[in-house]
């Protein structure tokens, strides 16, 4: 049940780290590149994607890491303090998210793709920058919890 617990956490982790790394990497970088309208139309779209996924897989690393911790020999433990470690990465990515970047996008949301703000190119810039932010926490979360299982194996082998 452990090792299964541990691969379901992993997965979630991947999957929050995966989905911001694709969006800082291939989208947010393929709508750098387009008109203002394509921005706000092709933003509008991609939030309806994400906003139901994200919070799911984010949150679900976050609790999974909590609980990977006290299943790890302890939270004084290493492998239990690097689960904690990579928990609190990512309620980093939680708390940036809510602050900033899922704020903006209900802004965008609002926007009308044939006369979006005159600022739309400071919003837009915002958020490509707590993005990344946000995404460069979840790096470090995910490493977190891989260390932490490998170290939770090394310890039961000995």
């Amino acid at each position: 049940m452990e090792k299964s617990f541990e691969l379901i956490v992993l997965l979630f982790a991947a999957l929050a780290t995966g989905g911001l790394m694709v969006n800082w990497i291939g989208l947010g970088r393929a709508m750098s590149r387009v008109s203002v309208s394509t921005y706000v139309e092709f933003h509008q779209a991609t939030n309806r994607t994400f906003d139901p996924y994200m919070p799911i897989v984010v949150v679900g690393a976050i609790l999974g890491g909590l609980v990977l911790a006290i299943l790890s020999h302890g939270i004084h433990s290493l492998s239990g303090q690097l689960a904690i470690a990579g928990s609190v990465c990512y309620v980093a990515v939680l708390a940036i998210a809510l602050s900033t970047n899922v704020r903006i996008n209900k802004q965008i949301a609002q926007w009308s793709v044939q006369s979006p703000p005159e600022d739309w190119a400071s919003i837009r810039a915002d958020w490509v920058r707590f993005h990344i932010v946000r995404t460069l926490f979840s790096l470090p979360g995910l490493a977190c919890y891989i260390l932490a299982c490998l170290l939770s194996r090394c310890h039961n082998l000995s």
